[in-house]
């Protein structure tokens, strides 16, 4: 191997070797496509609320889980206020990807952990402590902003991760609500948010 060197000018074996560098590096790192920088572009703007600020060692919890708990424990529409509109403000950033890059955000674990995590605690904030007892009553406290929400985040999921993936979601969840268990699944699906027609929201 040494005399096949010798062989060649050492200016030669340089530019050789340079030039094998810059080949590995292009060959191992995929060149940055257009749907790369939209994702990046959305996760720049979503930062503040699904991400920790890296320069804060006080803050242990997102904006987005903070709000979230708040949410929860309030149950009401004054403490799921700024939570829902956050949530607005996602949805808005990710529509901003065009339809062939929108499933990039199935990627990215903040986002699948807010969509469904959003969606989740609406259905729960709908149904409440106990199944309703009509078809009315199957809004609780949620205004028509609110489902219009869920109409969006409904669309959001199906979009970035199928209607396979919505549908395992949808029975996981309905199941799981207070009170469901003895009821039939006509009934369950009948009482729950689920069932509204978003056709009817815009």
């Amino acid at each position: 191997m040494d005399r096949i060197l010798s062989m060649f000018p050492k200016n030669v074996l340089a530019v050789l070797a340079i030039g094998g560098g810059i080949l590995f590096i292009v060959l191992s790192q995929p060149p940055h496509s257009i749907c790369d920088s939209q994702m990046e572009s959305v996760i720049k703007l979503q930062s503040k609320f699904l991400y920790k600020d890296p320069k804060s060692k006080q803050v242990l919890s997102t904006k987005y889980q903070r709000l979230r708990d708040q949410c929860k424990i309030a149950n009401n529409p004054g403490g799921c206020y700024e939570f829902f509109q956050e949530v607005k403000t996602m949805l808005h950033d990710l529509n901003t990807l065009t339809v062939e890059c929108s499933a990039r955000a199935a990627e990215v674990t903040e986002f699948k952990t807010a969509l469904y995590e959003s969606m989740e605690l609406m259905i729960q904030l709908a149904w409440g402590e106990k199944p309703p007892t009509s078809y009315n009553a199957k809004f609780n406290w949620l205004e028509t902003a609110d489902i219009s929400l869920y109409c969006q985040l409904k669309a959001r999921i199906i979009n970035v991760f199928g209607e396979d993936s919505w549908n395992k979601f949808r029975e996981k969840t309905s199941v799981a609500l207070p009170g469901a268990q003895p009821m039939s699944r006509n009934q369950l699906w009948d009482m729950s948010l689920f069932s509204e027609n978003c056709a009817r929201y815009p």
